[in-house]
């Protein structure tokens, strides 16, 4: 479902009004209108968290203490403390997960996570001119849909079982070629966040060709945006390469006011050597 002419005449009203009915920018209030209508249109808040808060928030762990990725309770499984949802690159955080078990929390700060971290650290070369990446490794990518599990309300993940055991193994040469077509968004707002955040959304329809989850993650001048991949809900759709349909991400105040700028950034594809064969026999 499309957003109607009339509904986007209203939106982009609204913009103006909130840029102190400033004129110049009627273009940009409209497409930003449009694009946002469509997201709100197509999803739902599934889950919304600042990662920074007066108070620690801890999700899940509330009764019997289980891991989302290895799928083992305790006593089977350690569960030393609640762990971060987003690794710590980003500065000190309050939102941490308790359905993380110690081995898992592990092998995932050794690999994806620090595949993530690298990540973050090109984007944020940005601001000093650079060029930036121009595709995300597999491993970002992987991490970003960690944290998108981490936070999902647990009467979803009975979607997610495929995506939990591809998070979880280390071997992920093969992944750029196996979801191809596959992006990660990258907006570049106009002004920093105040407090960085991290959210989950989930489609309505379920017969629109847009992935079932949406994951955003914001920092400073930075949002990324995933689509956790191989989600049941999205079978109907495997021949398709699904993506997000887009977002504003307005940051700012009258005259300042202004929507991301936004790029897609493909998967990285990485291809092992092959194997010098052997003559046996002369």
């Amino acid at each position: 479902m499309q957003p109607t002419w009339e509904q986007i005449q209203h939106a982009a009203y609204e913009r103006w009004e909130r840029r102190g009915w400033a004129h110049g920018a009627d273009r940009e209030d409209w497409a930003a209108a449009e694009v946002d209508l469509a997201f709100q249109q197509a999803y739902r808040p599934a889950a919304e968290y600042p990662l920074v808060s007066a108070e620690p928030v801890v999700v899940g762990g509330r009764s019997r203490l289980g891991c989302r990725f290895c799928e083992r309770a305790a006593p089977r499984a350690r569960f030393s403390r609640p762990r971060a949802v987003v690794p710590g690159a980003l500065g000190a955080t309050t939102l941490a997960t308790a359905e993380i078990c110690d081995e898992c929390h592990e092998q995932f700060a050794d690999s994806i996570d620090a595949d993530f971290v690298r990540f973050q650290r090109a984007l944020a070369a940005e601001d000093d001119a650079a060029a930036g990446p121009s595709t995300v490794p597999v491993g970002a990518y992987k991490a970003m849909v960690r944290m998108a599990l981490a936070v999902t309300p647990s009467r979803e993940l009975q979607h997610f079982s495929d995506t939990v055991e591809w998070v979880g193994n280390p071997d992920h040469d093969f992944d750029g070629a196996l979801f191809s077509g596959t992006a990660v968004f990258c907006y570049r707002t106009r002004h920093a966040y105040g407090t960085p955040w991290v959210s989950v959304s989930r489609r309505i329809d379920p017969d629109v060709a847009l992935p079932y989850a949406v994951f955003a993650l914001g920092w400073g001048r930075t949002v990324v945006e995933a689509a956790p991949p191989l989600c049941a809900k999205d079978q109907d759709f495997d021949d398709l390469a699904l993506r997000p349909p887009g977002r504003s991400f307005t940051t700012g105040f009258g005259w300042e006011m202004a929507a991301a700028e936004r790029r897609a950034l493909p998967l990285e594809v990485v291809e092992r050597p092959r194997r010098q064969r052997i003559r046996l026999f002369a």
